[in-house]
């Protein structure tokens, strides 16, 4: 089932207090007022829409060297993922966040920012056993990247 997510997000519930108080702050001005309260973050999400319609406009000239794309499989290789979508996903996610980024040719970094979205969830065998909080897959990524 995992299998049929390409990447996975960790999400945690917030801790510190401040920060609480401030979502359950704008949570109410929403509710209160949905149109002023998206008013007020246009001009950023405009912003943040037209940063993704160039990288999705260049992303077809993003390279993704192949020493990279021979290091990603190695880390999948390790960690025992089934099947290629693992590997595919990778390339995939780090082509897009480098487009995203404005630049044309993936660096290890990119790798590194996407592997553990793209690897974490695949590593379970079992739906009942726990997740990796992505510290096996940076380990990993750590070894093969050095």
């Amino acid at each position: 089932m995992l299998d049929r997510f390409g990447m996975h997000a960790m999400i945690r519930t917030e801790r510190d207090p401040d920060l609480r108080v401030q979502i359950v702050d704008s949570c109410q001005k929403f509710a209160d007022d949905p149109k002023g309260f998206r008013k007020e973050f246009l001009e950023d999400n405009q912003e943040f829409a037209n940063q993704i319609i160039v990288a999705r406009a260049n992303l077809s000239k993003v390279k993704i060297p192949e020493g990279l794309t021979r290091k990603i499989s190695i880390i999948c290789s390790t960690l025992n993922v089934d099947g290629l979508r693992g590997d595919i996903v990778t390339n995939r996610a780090a082509r897009a966040f480098c487009a995203f980024d404005g630049r044309t040719e993936v660096t290890d970094d990119d790798v590194k920012k996407v592997v553990s979205l793209c690897l974490r969830h695949r590593l379970r065998k079992d739906i009942l056993d726990t997740m990796d909080n992505g510290d096996k897959v940076m380990t990993v990524y750590e070894e093969v990247f050095e």
